[in-house]
C-alpha cells in the first residue's frame, strides 16, 4: 500500500493527510508540522494495514448527499479559485434544497440515488428545475456543469456506479445569444486613449488608499495591481492576436520570437482554476500568432526591464511570478466600464465592457479585411473548425449586408436628374 500524502492547508495555516485510502477523509487531522503530520500518517497506516481483512468486509458507509457535497466542496477547495469555489457552494447549494420524491436532495443517501430505478426519475427532477427557474441559457449551463461534475466526483469516489444527470438536456439556446457582439471602432480607440486614463486615474487613487491605510491593509484595499503601463501592453497583445485570457495569462518567454515576431500559445490557465494545462482547443494548440512589429517592440522593452529573466517564465505573471488571477481581469475592466461614455448599438444600454471584448475587437477588424473567408478567420482566432466561428461571429458580415441593402432600396425613390449651376 502506498503512503498516505500530507499536504499544507494553505487557507488554514495547517498540515493535513489525505487518509481517503483507508475511508478517512482527505483532509484528516491538523498539525503544525509536517513532521508530526507524517508521524501520524505512518500510524494511521500502520492500524489500517493489520485491520486490512476487516475493514475490507465491513459494508461502506452511506453517505448523505449532503455530506457528501461537503465533501466534495473540501476537496476542491485547494484545487479552486475563490471566486470559482464560492459558485460552486451556490449551485449545489440550491441542488440540496430541490424536493426529490418527496424529500430534500440533500437528505437522500447518495448511493441510492445512483441505482437504475433512480437516475431517469432525478435527471427529470432536475431538469424540470432548472427550466422553471427562468434563467438565461448561460446560467442553466452553469447549474448543470456543477451538478453533473458533483456527481462525477460521487462515482470517482466509488459511491455511484454511474453519474445520473449525464444525459441531462437543456433546451436549444436561442441563436442570437451564439453571436459574438460586434466591437465599434470608436469604442476600441476610446479604450486606448481615454480608457487606459480612467484606469490610471484609479489606479493612482488606489495606491494612495494603500498608504494612508498601511501596508498590511494592501490586499483588502487594493484590487488594482497592474501598473497602467503594463496594462496597455497586455491590451493591444490580446487586441492585435485575438489571444484568449487563459493564454495571455499563461505565455512563457519561450513562447515569444522578437525575430520572427510570433508568439506560440502552447498552454494556458484552466478555466477558474490556478492550473496551467493544454489550449481550450486542439487548433489552439500550438498556435503561432503574428504580432505587429509596434507591440514587439513594446514587448521587448518591457521584457529587458522584467525581474522574472528563465525562458519558462511568464510574461505577465503576478507580483510573484504565479499566473494573474481572474479577478485581477474583471477589476481592470470596472474602472474603464464606469467611465465608458459608450452605448451599445443594439440595446442602448451603457456599453458592459469586459476583457474578451478585446478578442472580439480582433476579430472585428480581422473580418473586415478578410470577409467571409471563415477557415482563415477560424485558424486566426484558434477555433476547431470554420461552422463554430461563422455562427459567432458571420453577423458581422449579414447585418452590414442587410443594411446596404436597405440603403439601396431606399434611395431607389430618387429621381436622378442633372442638377443646374
Amino acid at each position: 500500500m502506498k503512503d498516505l500524502k500530507v499536504r499544507f492547508w494553505k487557507n488554514r495555516g495547517y498540515y493535513v493527510i489525505n487518509a481517503a485510502r483507508i475511508g478517512l477523509n482527505e483532509r484528516h487531522g491538523k498539525f503544525e508540522t509536517e513532521d508530526a503530520a507524517k508521524k501520524e500518517a505512518e500510524i494511521l497506516k500502520a492500524k489500517f494495514l493489520l485491520n486490512v481483512d476487516v475493514v475490507a468486509s465491513e459494508k461502506p458507509k452511506l453517505f448523505s448527499v449532503s455530506d457528501a457535497i461537503d465533501d466534495y466542496l473540501a476537496n476542491q477547495e485547494l484545487l479552486m479559485t475563490t471566486a470559482y469555489h464560492a459558485e460552486q457552494t451556490f449551485n449545489l447549494k440550491l441542488m440540496k434544497a430541490i424536493k426529490y420524491d418527496g424529500m430534500q436532495i440533500q437528505k437522500h443517501q447518495i448511493e441510492n440515488l445512483g441505482a437504475k430505478s433512480h437516475r431517469a426519475k432525478l435527471r427529470t427532477c432536475l431538469q424540470l428545475e432548472i427550466q422553471n427557474e427562468g434563467q438565461s441559457h448561460d446560467t442553466m449551463s452553469k447549474r448543470r456543469k456543477h451538478w453533473q461534475k458533483f456527481f462525477s466526483y460521487a462515482v470517482g469516489r466509488g459511491w455511484l456506479d454511474a453519474n445520473p444527470i449525464a444525459d441531462l438536456k437543456l433546451p436549444e439556446k436561442d441563436a442570437v445569444d451564439c453571436r459574438a457582439p460586434k466591437v465599434q471602432k470608436d469604442f476600441i480607440s476610446w479604450l486606448q486613449t481615454d480608457g487606459l486614463d480612467a484606469y490610471s486615474a484609479a489606479y493612482i487613487n488606489a495606491a494612495e488608499k494603500v498608504l494612508a491605510s498601511g501596508r498590511k491593509k494592501y490586499k483588502k484595499r487594493n484590487n488594482l495591481t497592474i501598473p497602467p503601463q503594463r496594462l496597455e501592453l497586455m491590451m493591444l497583445v490580446a487586441m492585435t492576436t485575438g489571444i484568449r485570457q487563459g493564454e495571455l495569462r499563461g505565455i512563457r518567454r519561450c513562447d515569444y520570437s522578437s525575430n520572427r515576431q510570433i508568439i506560440t500559445t502552447r498552454q494556458a490557465v484552466k478555466h477558474e482554476t490556478k492550473n496551467v494545462g493544454k489550449i481550450k482547443t486542439s487548433q489552439g494548440q500550438n498556435r503561432r500568432i503574428e504580432v505587429p512589429a509596434e507591440v514587439c517592440a513594446m514587448l521587448d522593452s518591457y521584457l529587458a526591464t522584467s525581474k522574472f529573466q528563465e525562458p519558462t517564465d511568464l510574461i505577465f505573471p503576478s507580483s510573484v511570478g504565479t499566473p494573474l488571477r481572474k479577478n485581477d481581469f474583471s477589476n481592470i475592466c470596472k474602472p474603464i466600464r464606469k467611465a465608458c461614455p459608450f452605448l451599445d448599438e443594439d440595446t442602448g444600454e451603457v456599453l458592459h465592457f469586459v476583457w474578451g471584448d478585446l478578442r472580439h475587437a480582433f476579430a472585428s477588424n480581422l473580418i473586415d479585411r478578410l470577409g467571409a473567408n471563415w477557415a482563415e478567420v477560424a485558424e486566426s482566432m484558434g477555433h476547431t473548425n470554420a461552422d463554430f466561428t461563422r455562427k459567432q461571429y458571420g453577423h458581422y458580415i449579414e447585418d452590414e449586408e442587410k443594411s446596404q441593402r436597405k440603403r439601396e432600396a431606399a434611395g431607389g425613390i430618387l429621381v436622378k436628374k442633372e442638377r443646374r449651376l
